[in-house]
């Protein structure tokens, strides 16, 4: 986790100073405008979650009645799945509005880590072992410096873009979506490496109840007509 949160601060601090008036390597431009197809997609994939949400709810509450943890770990498994798959949509969705939806976290199936942790921790049951608080302490402290440098680097991205705008350079506004959405991609790649490492410190318990909070913070969080990355 470590290592890649590096990379993530160093790609943070490599976007931020790329110079704006460069295009991706195959000279495209992204639309600015909203994805339909995006929209679409993630209207299914949350419909689909919601019925894994209350798959793994009723697995917790056979697991009071003596279930194996195989099944548990069955759903904790689709869940995750589910999840990685959210991510892959929305790297491939390429028109997005990001004028009006930019922000790196408060996104469809977004969440900042470290935040996330001072959240749900408190709402778990299960008791944690004083290994599992330290570890857990360590990644949300490291999850924390690299989404500081993702912020940072996005925060200098805007500011230019707020300038280009104020200007009336459209043609400079344009090129900086791509910019934009490689930090969107960033912030996902972040995530997705929290949840694999996070798994990895938990029983198959506490995962499925994670997963369970989890799914109901982003419900509340991320409302069905919010459609952007």
């Amino acid at each position: 986790m470590s290592s890649t949160c590096n990379k993530l601060r160093q790609r943070g601090r490599t976007l931020a100073n790329k110079p704006m008036n460069e295009v991706n390597a195959q000279g495209e431009i992204f639309k600015i405008k909203g994805n339909t197809t995006f929209v679409m997609n993630y209207a299914r994939w949350l419909e689909e979650h919601n019925k894994l949400i209350s798959e793994i709810q009723s697995g917790l509450n056979d697991h009071k009645h003596l279930i194996g943890d195989d099944k548990l770990l069955f759903l904790k498994d689709r869940i995750m799945k589910h999840y990685f798959e959210l991510f892959e949509m929305k790297t491939s969705a390429t028109n997005v509005e990001f004028f009006k939806y930019g922000d790196l976290w408060r996104t469809g199936g977004g969440f900042r880590p470290s935040e996330l942790l001072q959240v749900i921790l408190p709402r778990l049951q299960h008791s944690w072992t004083e290994e599992q608080l330290s570890d857990i302490s360590n990644l949300g402290y490291t999850c924390q410096q690299a989404e500081e440098a993702l912020a940072q680097g996005m925060e200098k991205l805007q500011e230019t873009l707020d300038k280009a705008t104020e200007a009336g350079d459209k043609g400079f506004q344009v090129t900086c979506v791509s910019q934009k959405l490689c930090f969107l991609k960033q912030a996902d790649l972040l995530r997705q490496e929290f949840l694999r490492q996070f798994s990895r410190l938990l029983t198959i318990s506490q995962q499925a109840e994670f997963l369970l909070a989890l799914g109901e913070q982003l419900h509340e969080h991320n409302p069905p007509c919010q459609s952007s990355l």
